[in-house]
C-alpha cells in the first residue's frame, strides 16, 4: 500500500467581478484566485485491487458530511474511472478551512486528492486533465490543480495561471458562521449592484468583490469588520473573499 501526506490549501478572491448570466444558469465570472499557506491536511493511501474500488473518507471534524456527497470521494471515483483503475483508497481529513467560508475548502479537497491520485496511481495523468476533471464537481476546484494564482473565467473553470510581482501578506479572519454560496448569487440576480472598488494593488489589479452587497446586506458584521480593517494604519485595503463568510486585509508588511 502506498500513501501520502497532501496540503489542501485555502483561497482568497482579489477580486470578483460578475460579467452576467449565462445560458446554463450560473453566473459568467472574472475573479483573481490566490492560493494561501493556510488550509487543510489530507492523508491518502491507495492499494490496487482486482475486485471493486472501495474509498473510505474520514474527518476530524464530525459534521462533514464523509459520504459520496463530499468533493473528495467524487473526485477520487472520477479519477479511478477515468484512467481505467480498480484500489482500495483510504481519505482522512484534518479540516482547518472553515465551511461556507468563501475560501474554496471543498473544491480544495477535492483537487488535492486528484493530485495525491497521479502521484500514487497514475503519474501520466497532466495538469490539463486533471482540470477537466475537477471543473465537473464546482466552479473553483480545477483552479486549485495549479496552486498558484490565476485569473478564472466562465463559471470559474477557464484557468489562467500567472505570476505574481508582488509579495502580498494579509490576515484572514471568519466569524464563526457560513454564507450559502447559491442564496449569495440568487440574491444579487434579484438585485444586481457590483460590489465597491478598493485600492488597486501593485499587480495592477484593484479590489472588489461583487458579492459583497448581498452578503452585506444581510450580515453587518462582514461591512463593519472590513471598514475596520480599512481605517487600520498598517492595512492598504480589505476585502470579502468569494461569497462570504471570511474578510481579509492586505497589510503593507509582514511584520
Amino acid at each position: 500500500m502506498s500513501s501520502t501526506r497532501l496540503f489542501s490549501p485555502a483561497k482568497i478572491n482579489l477580486y470578483l467581478h460578475i460579467v452576467g448570466k449565462r445560458p446554463d444558469g450560473f453566473h459568467e465570472l472574472e475573479t483573481l484566485m490566490a492560493p494561501l499557506d493556510f488550509g487543510d491536511e489530507i492523508d491518502l493511501s491507495a492499494e490496487p485491487t482486482s475486485g471493486e474500488s472501495q474509498i473510505t473518507l474520514t474527518c476530524d471534524q464530525p459534521d462533514l458530511p464523509v459520504d459520496g456527497s463530499n468533493l473528495a470521494i467524487k473526485a477520487a471515483e472520477a479519477f479511478l474511472e477515468k484512467y481505467g483503475l480498480q484500489a482500495n483508497l483510504k481519505l482522512h481529513i484534518r479540516k482547518r478551512i472553515p465551511v461556507g467560508a468563501g475560501l474554496g475548502g471543498g473544491s480544495s479537497n477535492g483537487a488535492t486528492v486528484l493530485l495525491g491520485l497521479r502521484e500514487l496511481l497514475y503519474p501520466e495523468a497532466t495538469d490539463v486533465e486533471l482540470a477537466e476533471l475537477a471543473a465537473v464537481f464546482g466552479s473553483d476546484t480545477a483552479f486549485f490543480i495549479y496552486n498558484q494564482p490565476a485569473v478564472c473565467q466562465g463559471r470559474g473553470e477557464i484557468i489562467e495561471p500567472l505570476e505574481l510581482s508582488h509579495a502580498y501578506h494579509g490576515l484572514l479572519v471568519h466569524p464563526g458562521f457560513g454564507v450559502s454560496t447559491p442564496w449569495a448569487y440568487q440574491t444579487y440576480a434579484a438585485d444586481p449592484k457590483p460590489g465597491l472598488e478598493g485600492k488597486t494593488m501593485p499587480d495592477g489589479f484593484t479590489l472588489r468583490n461583487d458579492l459583497e452587497p448581498p452578503a452585506f446586506s444581510k450580515h453587518l458584521w462582514l461591512p463593519t469588520t472590513k471598514a475596520w480593517f480599512q481605517a487600520q494604519p498598517e492595512v492598504t485595503d480589505a476585502l470579502m473573499s468569494g461569497s462570504g463568510s471570511s474578510v481579509f486585509a492586505l497589510v503593507e508588511n509582514k511584520e
